[in-house]
């Protein structure tokens, strides 16, 4: 059976949508909860923001809760390198509405929040258009919908911060317990669910209906040294990076295939004896990354290992909040010293101090998890490609070919 598609090659409409068995799986999920409820507890499917939490698990603690409930369509994506979720959403809107719908009725949900980029200006005038066209096709009956602006802030992503943002606060992580499936949205349990993650629902419980399995696609977004970087929907079951990168034009410049970078800026960094592995996250994980929000960077040759590290901990430290020392600290040490090493004025020594720094910092408290993000890059980076390192401490810059160097 071929894989329903989530990204149209051009804007679908509402009359598109219904021509494609739209707001059907909505319609019996709203006729028999229990069965859509059902669905939504026995899914594999994971959180596609970047997390890969279980949904069914999200679900499950939801309903040990006493209502009232609410769901946030998450779609505040400010990290580097990903653009599926404003992709999706200019493209197929309906399908992001009818998802977080479907979530709604399996939770007795009183509200639906779609939480997206203040700067997403685009997508948040087509999602009101959407919006709107879905209240006049559907005039009364469901939950009460509405969105609210993102700050343009990395961390405003995360579960708590959107909370925060939406009941009127800073949009800064608060930390749990109590998670938001406990104690979320105007103080309701909440199900905080990534825009792509809530797409795949119609499609699932489509499947269910059917008595089949639902045929996974993915939504991934190509960056780096590619001819057509943009979104990208995959079949994790058969494509691999290898076939994606011809996909996309192919490589640029003079240079091989040197890395990928498969889940964004906080994943380890992967040879290019990798590219023939499956876009599926258990063979991403077994490849020795994480598949993240599948945001692919490509890198090549021409690059340099060492420059693309600095800019990643410039980002991390850029975009840490502020309001745990440790993360401030930790943070702000990885930029200074791949700026170091990046400007010629490193040394091994102040290298090999970042392990000093995450033994310092490993057991104090945290909000999010961004303080863990920048080590995965980093020190993959250094065990594959110690000559670009080697090269920046001992000759000042990268050349085009480093001399091959030992690892610290």
């Amino acid at each position: 059976m071929t894989a329903e598609l989530l990204l149209p090659s051009q804007r679908r409409s509402l009359s598109e949508y219904l021509a494609g068995d739209g707001y059907t799986a909505l319609t019996w999920a709203r006729a028999d909860p229990a069965a859509g409820r059902a669905a939504l507890l026995s899914t594999t499917l994971t959180g596609l923001g970047g997390a890969h939490f279980p949904l069914s698990r999200k679900v499950a603690a939801m309903l040990d809760q006493p209502g009232p409930r609410a769901v946030v369509c998450n779609a505040a994506e400010d990290e580097p390198g990903s653009g599926k979720d404003l992709a999706l959403l200019a493209a197929n809107p309906h399908v992001v509405i009818e998802g977080s719908l479907i979530a709604a009725a399996a939770l007795d949900a009183e509200e639906v929040v779609f939480y997206l980029s203040e700067n997403a200006t685009d997508q948040i005038a087509g999602l009101t258009s959407a919006l709107a066209e879905h209240a006049e096709r559907q005039p009364s009956g469901g939950p009460a919908l509405r969105l609210v602006p993102a700050p343009d802030r990395y961390v405003a992503g995360e579960a708590t911060a959107a909370v925060s943002a939406i009941d009127g606060g800073a949009g800064k992580p608060t930390g749990h317990p109590p998670h938001p499936t406990e104690c979320g949205v105007g103080g309701r349990p909440t199900l905080v669910s990534n825009c792509e993650t809530l797409a795949n629902l119609p499609r699932m419980l489509r499947a269910a209906q059917r008595g089949v399995e639902p045929h996974w696609t993915r939504l991934t977004t190509l960056s780096g040294d590619i001819a057509k970087p943009g979104v990208y929907e995959v079949n994790p079951a058969v494509d691999t990076f290898a076939a994606l990168i011809v996909r996309a034009g192919g490589l640029t410049g003079s240079g091989v295939l040197k890395a990928l970078q498969p889940g964004g800026p906080s994943s380890r960094f992967l040879p290019a004896t990798a590219a023939g592995t499956a876009i599926r996250d258990a063979d991403i994980r077994a490849a020795g990354s994480q598949p993240g929000c599948l945001a692919v960077r490509v890198v090549t040759t021409d690059s340099c290992i060492v420059e693309i590290c600095a800019e990643i901990t410039d980002f991390f430290a850029r975009e840490q909040c502020g309001q745990c020392p440790p993360c401030r600290m930790k943070t702000q040490t990885y930029q200074r010293t791949l700026q170091q090493i990046s400007s010629g004025k490193g040394s091994w020594d102040l290298l090999d101090k970042l392990g000093t720094v995450e033994d310092f910092v490993s057991d104090m408290p945290r909000k999010c998890a961004l303080i863990d993000m920048p080590t995965p890059p980093i020190t993959s980076a250094r065990t594959l490609f110690p000559g670009d390192f080697g090269a920046h401490i001992e000759y000042g810059s990268c050349a085009p070919t480093p001399t091959p160097a030992v690892a610290h």
